[in-house]
């Protein structure tokens, strides 16, 4: 069996992966950019921008890389100061990546160098991309992360579903997040199961459901509490 994971054309003209052995894409097959715009970047990035004056950023689940290539256009486009971090035990190849269209999709063509920099980043390393936006990808598990961690006042949480990871949508891991967060952080994430939502409060967070992109109902959205 080829394990390597499948490109596929989504409806809005980006393309995602399907990972053969877990069964599921690594975004929504109704739009893949559309998709993380309207979750990570509308009701992460843009809503925290208007709170904070630099942008810590804590991403579960890499992957393909697509929020971090959208939120580095959207830090450069804005002049906010941002600290991407990534976690991703096993991140696609780049000999797959690179056959994503992601950087020739919504005027995105200048970033090709700095999508290439951030898949072939040694690990645990910060890289200078912008004047002011730093990236690393830690290639381990949010369970295992140390406190090198440091603070974040942004989650991405972008892993595979309760369903197809269940590990990580545990108690313990939102608590361990709400640790590593500023107060009045905040976490965005595609899922909105009413069990998720009910960790979240119960690990310190006020959780609201969002609209979903397309294809998607709703999403949530979850703000730190002080601890």
């Amino acid at each position: 069996m080829d394990h390597r994971p499948a490109l596929v054309l989504t409806e809005d003209g980006s393309y995602t992966l399907y990972n053969r052995v877990l069964g599921e894409h690594y975004h929504s097959i109704h739009g893949a950019v559309q998709e993380s715009r309207h979750v990570f970047l509308e009701a992460g990035y843009r809503y925290i921008c208007e709170k904070f004056r630099d942008i810590s950023i804590l991403e579960v689940g890499f992957g393909t890389g697509l929020n971090a290539l959208l939120t580095l256009d959207a830090s450069v486009k804005a002049g906010v100061n941002t600290r991407y971090h990534a976690l991703d035990p096993f991140p696609p190849d780049w000999s797959v990546v690179e056959k994503i269209n992601y950087c020739s999709h919504g005027g995105m063509e200048g970033f090709a160098d700095d999508f290439r920099k951030m898949h072939q980043a040694m690990p645990d390393k910060e890289i200078l991309l912008r004047a002011n936006f730093t990236f690393s990808l830690s290639r381990s598990r949010l369970e295992d992360a140390g406190p090198r961690l440091g603070k974040y006042n942004l989650v991405y949480f972008d892993a595979f579903s309760p369903e197809t990871a269940p590990e990580l949508w545990e108690p313990g891991i939102f608590r361990k997040l709400r640790l590593i967060m500023d107060q009045g952080g905040v976490l965005v994430t595609y899922c909105a199961k009413g069990r998720v939502r009910r960790i979240l409060q119960e690990a310190g967070f006020s959780a609201e459901r969002l609209p979903g992109p397309p294809g998607k109902r709703e999403m949530l959205r979850a703000t730190a509490n002080e601890l």
